[in-house]
């Protein structure tokens, strides 16, 4: 009995799980000093626009699944206020995956 319970702990923590929207990588501090959730990273010349965009992309779907729609909805109102950045390449190549990934799922 106790290992069942054990297991319903568990499963209650684990739908309990969030992912803190500081722990994204395109969120934090602006060159203003100001807080902000769309901050890109210095990229390279060399850097291929489309992996950060897709790569940024993955992150945000995972904010989406640990958090649900709403907030993930929030925080894309939040970035669409902050775009375009310095590097409106991967600005498309982050709007152009979520919109791939999502008729895929709609898709499905």
């Amino acid at each position: 009995m106790s290992n069942s319970r054990n297991q319903n702990q568990d499963s209650h923590r684990a739908s309990q799980a969030r992912l803190a929207v500081t722990k994204l990588p395109f969120v934090g501090e602006r060159g203003d000093g100001r807080f902000g959730y769309w901050v890109l990273p210095e990229q390279d010349e060399g850097d291929d626009p489309r992996i950060a965009g897709r790569t940024y992309a993955a992150w945000f779907l995972l904010y989406e699944e640990y958090n649900g729609p709403v907030a993930a909805a929030d925080l894309m109102d939040r970035i669409e206020r902050e775009m375009p950045s310095r590097y409106p390449a991967v600005d498309r190549a982050f709007l152009r995956e979520l919109t791939s990934r999502r008729s895929q799922s709609s898709a499905a």
